[in-house]
């Protein structure tokens, strides 16, 4: 399994995993009255994901061949599913009448290592980091959003569960792909058929 199932293990099994391990103990806090919340750090890059399939090991290994820049490819991939995972589970604890809530942040155009690296296998590499670097916000600014979910009080306008947060701390509309049921439940589904498989 190569670069795109990297991406994933990062930015979202990862996640997954942490946040299913920790339920368990974030439901018990929250019924004892304690301010419980999961922040999951989307991007505003899901809506520009072009390949939609997350059923099976071979699509989350797509190469992305033919994208001019692949890891950008493989990140708005990786984002868009990690936003169809937050609403499903925002979803599904709504269901089972959970006190936590769930919370979804974009933090903005950030001009992160990350972003450094993928500008640096195009062509002319400093002219593109100069060119970001007039448009995005240094690093420190990327966990502004995040910060305010976790610490605004539950009676802010703003703040409520499953709600999607963007700069300047603001709820937002998500993309209609990752608001969709169908593809949400194929990335849940594959997902935990996979746990099941590597026994975690």
């Amino acid at each position: 399994m190569a670069h795109t199932l990297a991406v994933f293990r990062f930015s979202y099994l990862g996640p997954y995993v942490f946040t299913k391990t920790l339920l368990p103990l974030l439901e018990s806090t929250a019924k004892t009255g304690e301010d419980v919340r999961i922040v999951n750090v989307g991007s505003s890059g899901h809506k520009d994901a072009t390949y939609l399939d997350y059923g099976s090991k071979e699509a989350w290994n797509h190469k992305f061949r033919f994208s001019l820049v692949p890891t950008v490819s493989r990140y708005v991939y990786s984002k868009l599913a990690f936003h169809l995972w937050t609403n499903n589970l925002a979803k599904r604890l709504t269901a089972e009448n959970s006190k936590v809530m769930v919370l979804l942040v974009h933090p903005g155009g950030i001009l992160s290592d990350g972003s450094v690296r993928s500008l640096k296998t195009l062509p002319f590499p400093k002219f593109w980091i100069w060119f970001a670097g007039t448009m995005m916000h240094p690093q420190e600014q990327g966990a502004f959003t995040s910060v305010f979910a976790a610490c605004a009080p539950r009676d802010n306008e703003e703040i409520s569960h499953g709600v999607y947060i963007c700069p300047p701390n603001v709820a937002s509309s998500q993309d209609p792909k990752a608001m969709d049921e169908g593809r949400q439940k194929q990335l849940y589904e594959f997902t935990e058929a996979l746990l099941r498989q590597l026994e975690v």
